[in-house]
């Protein structure tokens, strides 16, 4: 994930490892307004989803593509940290979008299945920040 600039997720399946396992870290991504910081959840389950927000989303399984995608505003997750304890993350915003999406992986969903038209899915911009393709 660190490998990548403004990654901010990433599903072990991604990777190729077949476990229910996903890492995000919201904190340095400009769309950021909650943030739990750097994350590990083993087996994650949403259990609450509230309210609805469209943005676009970008994914490393589609480095050339980004898309319109609507998401809960609000959710709330659990899991299991890396010291087997339960855990529990409710959030908001940007960082509840980036859970949803890196949950979608582990169920075999990425952002093309969720685009409801053509006119949703757009080629990734260029970060003229870094000089390079950027996430959205």
């Amino acid at each position: 994930m660190r490998a990548h600039p403004r990654c901010v997720g990433l599903a072990a399946n991604q990777v190729g490892v077949l476990r229910r396992i996903i890492v995000l870290d919201t904190r340095a991504h400009p769309r950021t307004t909650v943030t739990h910081g750097l994350q590990v959840v083993i087996n994650p389950v949403l259990v609450v989803a509230e309210g609805e927000v469209t943005g676009r989303e970008g994914c490393l399984s589609l480095p050339g593509l980004t898309a319109a995608i609507a998401r809960a505003a609000r959710v709330v997750a659990r899991g299991v940290g890396l010291d087997g304890e339960a855990i529990e993350i409710a959030t908001a915003g940007f960082e509840a979008v980036v859970l949803q999406h890196e949950i979608d992986h582990l169920d075999g969903i990425l952002i093309l299945d969720r685009v409801r038209s053509e006119e949703d899915l757009f080629p990734r911009r260029r970060s003229p920040r870094l000089g390079q393709r950027g996430s959205q």
